[in-house]
C-alpha cells in the first residue's frame, strides 16, 4: 500500500509539473525588458536581465531587448537607480 501511495504522489507531481511547462515557455518570450522599472537599482536590473550587450556612458543596450538609462551619478551597483527604460521597437510590448 505504501509503495503504491507514493508512487502515485510521484506521478502526480510530475504530471503536475509537465502541465506547467507550456505556460513557463510563453513566459520566456515575453520581452524582459518591461519586468523593470525607473527606480530599479543597478543590482535589481542585472539580476532581472543579466550582462548587457554594450555599456555606453550610463547606459545598458541588450540585443533586441532595449535598453536602460541609469542615473550617471557613479554610484554602488546596489545604489544607482534606473531613470528611463526604452524597450527595442523589434518586440511589442508585453500588456
Amino acid at each position: 500500500m505504501r509503495r503504491s501511495l507514493r508512487f502515485g504522489l510521484a506521478t502526480a507531481l510530475v504530471l503536475l509539473g509537465l502541465a506547467g511547462a507550456p505556460a513557463l515557455a510563453e513566459e520566456t518570450t515575453l520581452n524582459r525588458i518591461t519586468q523593470v522599472k525607473p527606480g530599479y537599482t543597478m543590482l535589481q536590473v542585472l539580476g532581472t536581465l543579466g550582462a548587457p550587450t554594450d555599456i555606453v556612458g550610463n547606459v545598458f543596450w541588450y540585443k533586441d531587448l532595449g535598453k536602460v538609462e541609469f542615473e550617471g551619478t557613479g554610484s554602488p551597483l546596489d545604489t544607482t537607480k534606473v531613470i528611463k527604460v526604452e524597450q527595442s521597437t523589434i518586440q511589442p510590448a508585453v500588456k
